[in-house]
């Protein structure tokens, strides 16, 4: 009987155990189980963590806007930054900061301002303003911590090169060359070295072809920052090739033009005393603009806004400065061997103009206008030979300083140099519209 009691409660037991460990065992408490509940635990953890760190970023993130705008036709930044949608009050700091560091009347009709704005609640908050202010500079105002801006311009790094223009004439010489990188600078030296017997307006056609070669610095858009010292000019036009090289001659104190056998690019007289120019009236019989009936034009006439230089077209001295007859305000200059210029309509003299003074070539003497019997705002200019005027682009008139000895095998050397930069800067950009180098005058 005591035997049976004994194995029925060791069943008991054994049973209780059996359970026990069954359930120990689905509960994870033995073998792999635990291990994979921390992993699973560890796993929820990171998703939240993700979760919250995601949510935090794409926050800020969807709060933060950015715009860029252009400015209109008469649009000030200020009217920008509120047709933007910052207040009143933000324009007028942003403006206000910006105005420490940048005249914002300075901004042109279509130029890019970049703005960016924090969003909260449904209301935006400016927060930036950013644009170019120069190549190679912009303008940033960013909202400070009081609530203020504060603002700054930035200069970019710039980029040095020997930059080689050249190409077709399009609509204008003028615009072509802008385009491809030149600046108003080297398109004055370009006129300025061939004054002397090209007439831009009559001699320069659509599908000419011209050259430049100058130093440039460019910044990371590509833009012209500022140009250096110009080396070569070259055109291409139906009075045929003509190309100059830049040379400091010894004992000179800046450079002069000279084509490729060291002659100066200079005469003694300039064809057209002013640049950018048209040429309106040309010497000879034609039926007067105010008188009505035709008579002889003694001077060639050169349209162009008020206010542009007038140059004097050779070393000189002033004989008569002030207001003459139908002239209007006038200047005649005397020259040697017996040539004077006269120069009429302007709208004012240059300082210090007056008779007796000394002026060189190119020195500017007075501005365009439209005084005296005249139908709108131009040049009259006259060149006259012991007293008698004659045609300015009939003259044949001798060189100025041609180089020789010394000074033409220094020149020689630039030259080649020079020729060396143009060979390699056309191979390096293939794709420009005319094929090679322009062809200096003059034998090698």
């Amino acid at each position: 009987m005591k035997t049976r009691r004994g194995l029925g409660a060791f069943a008991i037991m054994a049973g209780a155990a059996g359970l026990g460990l069954g359930l120990a065992w689905n509960a994870g408490l033995f073998g792999g189980g635990a291990d994979a509940r921390a992993a699973e635990l560890a796993a929820v953890r990171e998703a939240a963590a993700r979760r919250a760190e995601l949510m935090a970023f794409t926050d800020v993130y969807l709060a933060h806007e950015a715009r860029e705008l252009l400015v209109g036709r008469g649009e000030t930044l200020a009217g920008l930054l509120t047709r933007a949608g910052a207040s009143q009050s933000e324009a007028h700091a942003a403006l206000s900061s910006i105005s420490d560091v940048y005249n914002p009347r300075q901004l042109r009709p279509g130029q890019a301002v970049s703005l960016f704005f924090n969003r909260r609640a449904g209301d935006a908050e400016l927060a930036g303003v950013a644009f170019r202010s120069d190549p190679g500079a912009s303008v940033t105002a960013n909202r400070t911590n009081a609530g203020g801006f504060a603002a700054r311009e930035v200069l970019m790094p710039v980029t040095f090169e020997i930059a080689r223009v050249a190409a077709a004439v399009e609509t204008s010489l003028y615009a072509s060359a802008l385009n491809l990188g030149a600046t108003d600078r080297e398109v004055a030296a370009l006129a300025d070295a061939f004054a002397y017997d090209i007439d831009f307006q009559r001699d320069v056609r659509p599908g000419d072809g011209f050259e430049l070669v100058f130093e440039r610095y460019y910044d990371d858009e590509g833009n012209t920052v500022r140009t250096g010292e110009m080396l070569f000019v070259g055109l291409e036009s139906r009075r045929g090739a003509r190309a100059f090289y830049s040379f400091l001659a010894p004992g000179d104190t800046r450079p002069d033009w000279y084509d490729a056998d060291g002659k100066s690019a200079r005469r003694f007289l300039m064809v057209t005393p002013i640049n950018g120019a048209r040429l309106s009236s040309g010497f000879g019989m034609r039926r007067h603009p105010v008188l009505g009936y035709s008579r002889m034009h003694r001077g060639t006439d050169f349209a162009a806004p008020p206010g542009t230089p007038i140059l004097a077209a050779g070393d000189g001295s002033i004989s008569r400065a002030g207001p003459f007859s139908s002239y209007g305000n006038y200047v005649r200059i005397r020259h040697a061997n017996g040539y004077e210029t006269a120069y009429a309509h302007m709208s004012r003299f240059a300082r210090g103009m007056r008779a007796g003074v000394r002026v060189r070539q190119g020195q500017v003497i007075g501005y365009v206008g439209n005084t005296g019997r005249s139908t709108g705002p131009h040049l009259h200019y006259e060149v006259l030979r012991r007293g008698q005027q004659v045609n300015p682009r009939s003259l044949r008139i001798a060189n100025g300083r041609n180089l020789t000895a010394r000074a033409l095998e220094l020149f020689q050397i630039e030259r080649d140099r020079i020729d060396t930069l143009r060979q390699v800067r056309s191979i390096e950009s293939p794709t420009e519209s005319v094929a090679g180098p322009i062809a200096a005058e003059g034998a090698r």
